[in-house]
């Protein structure tokens, strides 16, 4: 704690401190003392008569030796009453003598008493303390013993000091058991010390006795109660550089109010309390606590004292004689204190268990822990104290209770705390007490769902005998919990079993409407959710599809086990007819099915089995109109989606509800998962597959998987989910999945499937440009010519052929028109054509109006419908895929210079100005927009750079010539090469990136142009005009077929030649690429399929060698081995012999056979030579274990 404020650590206190009296002046002994004592605690009630009589009437504190401790300094030590009359030569004395008091703190802890003699002659002061709690040298020789506590009185020291804890030296001598210096610090005879540290005798007790009114002040010396605070003299102060806080650490930190009997009694010190007592030691005295002697003995035991048992009875024993009061072990004393019977219990003395209890202790008292020494026999599994304990005839006890039905602070009884702590003995000494399985703890639990949650049958079932005849099997604690909800909580199927054989009932629920069903499916327990389903099959029924209230979530037992990846639990209750279309409430839930739960939380499992009971589920919405997938889409649930894509699950299928929310699935994949794009790809991959890496067998097949792009609920549409995938927009690059081969291969297949129907639209838009063609150029050719036009050129007969084909083009809009609806008029296609045919329309009647055939407007007309025709021609060209993204790259290179024009359109403005007015407004600039003109002419390299400064013109630019040939510099270097580089850079600044970004936008031109052509069989309009028969021949032929199988090694295979060969190759890498993949995959698992059963058998080995110690022993002794190397030497002669065999018949093969004897003979020698070196090996081996 920090010093006062007038205090420095360094200094210690102001020098006009130094003189003042010592810390416990002799004249205050007959005043009043300087440490009052605590008041009596309220709840320990009025202090009987021996207590008064001893603590009431202890006189004050008196030594015997009226000698001052200063005046018995001796002279070494200097003593000044004024440091100003020192000489100056003593100036500096001070600071030796703090060196010397510190040696000698340090010689004292290290028990060097010669040290200590010799710095005492020297000067140091026996007073000497150190400066941080103040603890002087007689509180270390108190605690270390030995004689140095003895030369420190010689010396004249303080010996009745206070550090800044309260601690006296006499506190420190009990606590450590030095008897020898309690006696000292008593002030007793040498003759009584030397007898006292021999043995407390019964004489010499009766002897201290007599003079223990002199001792009994000092006996009884308290600890005081708050921070000592106390001057310091400073020839006693240590030096600076001492290890305080190493003194501090070895102090023992007493209790407030303690007695150096409540010391000695706390760490069992025998002798030391025997000599307190005898020396008039009060033992009612009482601490800040309220606790007496008795009451703290043992007490050290929970502070890592080493305690003695015997020695503990003893005490206890010594301190009855007294006829001591305890303030605790009684029904209303001091509670939740560490009690000697507690202590007793700790230490497993049975001896003091038996003192304690003939004095009266009683078991009710609770410990710090909150714990009654019953409780601690069952917690430390003490059975014999908890035998003792819990039979004995208490003279307090209750007639109608058991004693083993006290309770704990949680309320818990010694039976309840035994079924807790799996210990079948203390349940049986409960039970045999006569322990109530009924009482309930501070949760409500009784002993009934301890036992099963213990999941110990045999417990549970001597339980469950006593509660049966009570009728309390289904008792429920504060959660609303009966022990078969505990059992199956804990997975304990037996004790299920058994509980429900004795009558437990499955139909009680807890709070939310939770039912044994919910609660085994959530714990996955699938034993015990099977006994429970065939326990009572009415009953099964009743409860298997049962909901729980919206604050459980609303969920049936499917929906938990699903929500908890219980794939068997999944399985059982499917096959007893739970329903897989069960929905939960509404809220929170959203009226899900188990399926969608499962695509929530991503079990693959789960969702495998409930797809493989009714597949049809895929279909169901909760209550926000969400499919299953659209579920796992929301959530990212990448396995589950890919598992229900495979299942027939729709990607373009919408949410339900008002449109302006409703979404698709694939528009939820592609916002809400990662990198979606790469998602769509793996899964497009997944449907090509193929059954063998090598192409070239004749059985190698590739099959190629289309019903992702077309689900059965939509065969209808077939590109419908492309469509799909097309309004996601491009934030993150989804239309390259268009190139995606499974995607462009459909796609060319549906192409092919509708071809003869594009091929009517473009031959009726043909007859259209041709007619146009021939019309206009009849009219305008041969009257610009002058020349007579042939007959079948007729004017008058093209107009009406005009008129007829824009009929036919119309019609065919109309059905466009209503198809698409608002989105035809969208588009660019939409206003060329209706251009086209608006001025073809005008074009001839305009012909036979006089005026009008005159004018010139009609020439525009003509012209602009001639180029809007063509344009239009070449878009539907462009649909066709092999010459279409050409179409579509020169689109965007249009783009692109047209960006950069309008970027740099100021720099072409600034210079056309500049060469107008440099130019007088002269031919090509004579204005603004012929100047335009020529500079963007100009600007392709046309520069006509003679014309421009011919002599005629050079007249009137002679003055401003040079600035006109800087500014055309400068357009040469900034326009001409600059900007137009520019131009060809951007526009075609990667030629690979600008073909795929062509084929994409053809291909999405292609998706949309097929859905509408799609759409346009299934239109009310169309199925009105052309006959049934004709439109469902027309409607199979546009159907792509499901799967496509290719046979790579079979080339005159006709599905071979269905798709173009890039596309193909593509499809082939994939197949090889997945085919590698899952080989790959099937690999690892058999991989670590051998890697686990290795594992498991080399646990299994290490189990069986631990299981075996003793036989390890037996087989590695000197008999053993013995028999080992005798086994070897005969196996080595078993070896000789059969060499022997082997050599005889070689030499009668050699013999019978043709071959040449000396090549026999060079094999033998080459045998013989590898038998030696076996031979060799082996008896290396032999010495290796004969050494052993």
């Amino acid at each position: 704690m920090p010093l006062p404020n007038d205090i420095d650590e360094e200094e210690g206190y102001p020098e006009e401190r130094d003189n003042l009296q010592p810390l416990l002046s002799i004249n205050n002994f007959h005043g009043e003392s300087s440490r009052p004592q605590p008041d009596r605690p309220q709840q320990l009630g009025a202090p009987n008569k021996m207590a008064h009589s001893s603590s009431s009437n202890i006189p004050p504190l008196n030594f015997y030796d009226q000698s001052p401790s200063v005046a018995s300094t001796p002279d070494v030590t200097p003593v000044a009453d004024n440091e100003d009359l020192w000489p100056k030569k003593w100036r500096r004395s001070d600071r030796r003598l703090k060196r010397l008091n510190t040696e000698l703190l340090e010689a004292i802890e290290h028990h060097d008493i010669e040290e200590v003699e010799r710095l005492l002659k020297s000067g140091a002061n026996p007073n000497a303390t150190c400066r941080l709690d103040l603890v002087s040298a007689c509180h270390l020789a108190a605690l270390t013993g030995g004689d140095a506590l003895s030369l420190l009185l010689k010396f004249g020291a303080e010996k009745h000091r206070l550090d800044r804890l309260g601690r006296t030296p006499l506190h420190l001598a009990a606590f450590a058991g030095n008897a020898r210096q309690v006696a000292i610090l008593l002030d007793l005879p040498e003759e009584m010390q030397d007898r006292v540290d021999n043995d407390m005798l019964a004489d010499a007790e009766e002897d201290l006795k007599k003079i223990c009114q002199l001792t009994k002040a000092m006996a009884n010396v308290r600890c005081d109660l708050g921070e000592i605070i106390m001057p310091l003299p400073k020839t006693w102060k240590d030096n600076i550089d001492h290890d305080c806080r190493e003194i501090k650490c070895t102090l023992p930190l007493l209790q407030p109010g303690w007695t150096p009997l409540h010391v000695a009694t706390s760490c069992v010190r025998v002798h030391c309390t025997r000599l307190l007592l005898a020396a008039g030691a009060d033992p009612n005295i009482c601490d800040e606590a309220g606790r007496n002697a008795l009451d703290v003995t043992g007490l050290g035991y929970y502070f890592d004292q080493q305690i003695n048992a015997k020695h503990f009875t003893s005490i206890l024993q010594m301190l009855l004689k007294t006829g001591i009061t305890p303030n605790t072990m009684k029904p209303n004393g001091l509670n939740k204190l560490d009690t000697p019977l507690h202590t007793a219990v700790e230490l497993e003395s049975i001896e003091s268990i038996n003192v304690l209890l003939q004095y009266g202790a009683s078991v009710r008292c609770l410990n710090s822990a909150g714990k009654t020494p019953l409780h601690v026999c069952v917690k430390k599994e003490l059975e014999e104290p908890l035998q003792i304990l819990a039979n004995y005839s208490y003279k307090d006890a209750d007639p109608f209770m058991a004693m083993v039905d006290v309770k704990d602070k949680e309320g818990h009884t010694v039976l309840q705390a035994a079924v807790e702590a799996a210990w079948v003995p203390g349940v049986c000494i409960a039970l045999e007490a006569g322990a109530d399985v009924t009482m309930k703890a501070n949760d409500g639990e009784t002993p009934i769902h301890s036992a099963a949650a213990l999941g110990n049958l045999d417990v549970l079932t001597e339980i469950l005998s006593v509660a049966k005849q009570k009728d309390f099997i289904d008792c429920q604690n504060e959660k609303g919990e009966t022990p078969l909800f505990k059992s199956i909580t804990r997975g304990h199927n037996e004790c299920v079993v058994t509980m429900l054989q004795e009558g437990a009932s499955i139909k009680i629920t807890l709070p939310g409407d939770v039912n044994v069903f919910h609660v085994a499916a959530e714990n996955g327990s699938l034993e015990i959710l099977k006994t429970l389903l065939e326990f009572n099959d009415d009953i099964t029924q009743v409860m298997i599809n049962s909901l729980t209230a919206n604050d459980r979530r609303g969920y049936g037992p499917i929906h938990f086990a699903v929500f908890n990846n219980h794939v068997q639990c999944v399985k059982l209750l499917l096959s007893k007819n739970a329903d897989v279309r069960l929905r939960t409430t509404s809220n929170p839930e959203q009226s899900s099915t188990p399926l969608h739960i499962a695509a929530v939380k991503n079990h693959v499992e789960v969702a495998k089995v409930i797809l493989r009971f009714d597949k049809t589920t895929i279909h169901e919405v909760n209550s926000m109109g969400w499919f299953p997938l659209h579920s796992a889409s929301h959530h990212g649930s990448r396995e589950v989606i890919n598992r229900l894509l495979q299942e027939g699950a729709d990607l373009s299928g919408y949410t339900e509800g008002p449109k302006k929310y409703r979404r698709t699935a694939i528009d939820m994949i592609i916002n809400n998962l990662s990198k979606p794009t790469e998602f769509l790809e793996g899964i497009f991959n997944s449907y090509i597959s193929t059954n063998c890496l090598s192409f070239q067998e004749s059985s190698c097949e590739i099959k190629i998987d289309y019903r992702i792009l077309m689900p059965t609920t939509c065969e209808i549409e077939q590109m419908k989910v492309i469509e799909a995938l097309l309004k996601t927009g491009n934030r993150y690059g989804q239309k390259r999945l268009l190139v995606h081969p499974l995607l462009e291969s459909f796609l060319y297949l549906k192409w092919k499937a509708l071809l003869p129907f594009f091929y009517t639209i473009i031959a009726f838009y043909s007859l259209f440009v041709s007619s146009l063609t021939l019309f206009i150029v009849s009219v305008f050719f041969y009257k610009d010519t002058e020349r007579i036009a042939p007959f079948w050129l007729n004017p008058n007969i093209w107009g009406y052929i005009v008129y007829a084909t824009i009929f036919l083009v119309l019609c065919q809009e109309l059905l466009y028109m209503n198809v698409k609806s608002n989105k035809y008029f969208l588009q660019v296609e939409t206003w060329v054509k209706f251009g086209s045919i608006g001025f073809a329309t005008i074009l001839p009647p305009a012909i036979l109006v006089t005026p009008w055939f005159l004018s010139e407007w009609l020439r525009h007309v003509a012209t602009l419908a001639l180029l809007l025709s063509w344009l239009e021609l070449m878009f539907l060209l462009s649909r066709f895929p092999n010459v279409g993204y050409y179409v579509l790259m020169f689109g965007k290179v249009a783009s692109n210079v047209i960006r950069i024009l309008f970027t740099f359109a100021f720099l072409i403005i600034g210079f056309t100005l500049s060469f107008m007015i440099q130019f007088h407004s002269h031919i090509p600039f004579e204005d603004p927009w012929a100047a335009f003109v020529k500079t963007m002419v100009m600007l392709t390299s046309e520069f006509e750079y003679e014309a421009l400064f011919e002599e005629d013109q050079s007249k009137e630019l002679a003055t401003s010539r040079t600035i006109v040939r800087v500014i055309f510099l400068i357009f040469l270097i900034l326009a001409g090469i600059v900007l137009m580089n520019l131009l060809v850079g951007v526009a075609v600044n990667d030629i690979n990136d600008l073909e795929i970004l062509g084929n994409v936008r053809r291909l999405a031109k292609q998706v949309e142009f097929l859905s509408i052509l799609d759409s346009l069989f299934y239109n009310k309009l169309f199925s009105k005009i052309l006959p049934e028969k004709v439109i469902k021949r027309i409607r199979n032929k546009k159907k792509v077929i499901g799967i496509i199988v290719l046979y790579p090694g079979k080339p005159q295979w006709k599905n071979n030649k269905v798709m173009p060969n890039r596309i193909r190759d593509a499809i082939m890498n994939i197949a090889q690429a997945q085919q590698k993949q899952i080989e790959g995959a099937l690999g690892m698992k058999m991989f670590n399929r051998k890697l686990n059963k290795m594992y498991e058998i080399i646990t299994k080995k290490d189990e069986q060698q631990k299981e075996r110690p003793e036989l390890d022993k037996i087989e590695n002794t000197p008999g053993k081995i013995k028999l080992q190397h005798e086994e070897i030497i005969k196996r080595f002669n078993n070896l000789d012999d059969d060499m022997t065999e082997l050599k005889c018949q070689m030499c009668t093969f050699t013999d019978a056979s043709k071959s040449p004897v000396e090549k026999i003979y060079v094999k033998l020698d080459q045998i013989s030579s590898e038998i030696d070196e076996i031979k060799q090996f082996l008896t290396r081996l032999e010495k290796k274990l004969g050494n052993i």
